[in-house]
């Protein structure tokens, strides 16, 4: 083979090794569990048997394998998000890279079916215990940051969402947060994060404000709180994108100095007992979100004898997080569930204890597509 030839299949020759070295770290090298940038459990080796290739399961199994585990797999998503980015496909994907360092979750499909019988279900559950109940549902990012969408993007129904909503709630009163979060935005305030789906401590605070004005409540003024922020915070859209060299956020956290009990609960686990709302350990992280009352429980319990109104009983999904470490100044107890995992009767659960009202709090993409207010009794 002459040199001409060589340099025509040198290409190929290249590839095929660089294909041959990833394969061999593949299936010899060490698994990973987790990955720290996507916040997820990665795919295991899987277990092949006759049974398991005669179904299909180890094809399947070895596909995700595969995509989990094949080395330098942080780099190759990123290299395809840049990739799709400078292509013109950024509103092909499912997080849009925006204006600012914003990334924003694209819309959720509307399940006209899901919707309606997620609220048809909250306000049957509070019908029948006679109990005054509220929802808040918090806009998304997409809808809340328009400013911040790139060119071409699809549109949100969070408008729409609340129109329906009112049509289908008949002994649940919808509070409306959209104007209080967008005054707070056209006020100079980072009411979002740029790297994760939820609302900051101020969008938070805000949210706060404006259902203790509706409840004719008083509330706490925003000089009532010490404000510390740690820098570094990596959220979930981030860690969906690949986007990598995106800027981090800030996570603050706003302390009133109320002395709160905090009881974390989750199914027949030995409960987890706090004096605090928050988990400073978390900060050390990059996924920084969870030092609100230690991230996902089925049950929390926040106790605060000295506040002057009574009891409430909070059924949310993680936005609710931070908003309840605010609430905490006005209420003597929070009751927080979260139907994704509390499996008890919550029927039974009420009337073994005061509750004075109920607050369903879930942000809208979570309303249209989780099905797990089929848990309510």
């Amino acid at each position: 083979m002459n040199k001409k030839e060589l340099y025509h299949f040198l290409p190929s020759l290249v590839f095929l090794i660089v294909l041959g070295i990833l394969a061999l770290l593949l299936f010899f090298g060490p698994d990973k569990d987790y990955s720290v940038n996507e916040k997820r459990y990665l795919a295991e080796r899987p277990e092949i048997s006759v049974s398991n290739i005669l179904k299909g399961k180890t094809q399947e199994e070895l596909e995700e394998f595969t995509a989990d585990q094949i080395p330098g797999r942080d780099f190759f998503v990123g290299v395809n998000a840049y990739w799709n980015l400078a292509t013109g496909r950024n509103a092909a994907q499912s997080i849009y890279h925006g204006k600012d360092g914003y990334l924003i979750n694209a819309p959720k499909p509307y399940n006209e079916e899901v919707f309606t019988n997620n609220l048809t279900r909250f306000d049957q559950f509070a019908q029948s215990l006679g109990i005054p109940a509220d929802i808040i549902m918090v806009p998304s990012t997409g809808y809340l940051m328009e400013n911040e969408l790139p060119a071409f993007h699809g549109e949100y129904d969070d408008d729409m969402l609340y129109e329906k909503a009112g049509e289908i709630l008949h002994h649940t009163k919808l509070i409306d947060v959209r104007d209080a979060l967008k005054e707070g935005i056209a006020e100079g305030g980072q009411v979002c994060y740029r790297t994760d789906h939820h609302l900051t401590s101020l969008g938070n605070y805000l949210l706060y404000r404006a259902y203790q004005i509706d409840q004719g409540r008083a509330y706490l003024s925003r000089d009532a709180y010490q404000v510390t922020a740690t820098d570094g915070f990596y959220g979930t859209t981030w860690s969906g994108s690949g986007y990598w060299f995106t800027k981090p956020d800030t996570v603050e956290v706003w302390d009133s100095g109320i002395q709160t009990k905090v009881t974390l609960r989750d199914g027949s686990a030995d409960p987890i007992y706090s004096d605090s709302l928050y988990f400073p350990k978390h900060l050390e992280e990059i996924d920084k979100y969870p030092v609100f009352l230690d991230g996902n429980h089925s049950l929390v319990n926040i106790s605060n004898p000295s506040a002057e109104e009574g009891s409430v009983l909070v059924i949310r999904d993680s936005y609710a997080h931070c908003f309840s470490t605010f609430l905490a100044a006005n209420y003597q107890s929070i009751y927080l569930v979260d139907l994704r995992y509390y499996r008890d009767d919550l029927t039974k659960f009420v009337s073994e204890h005061r509750v004075d009202k109920i607050l369903y709090l879930y942000g809208v993409d979570n309303l249209v597509s989780d099905t797990n207010s089929a848990w309510l009794k």
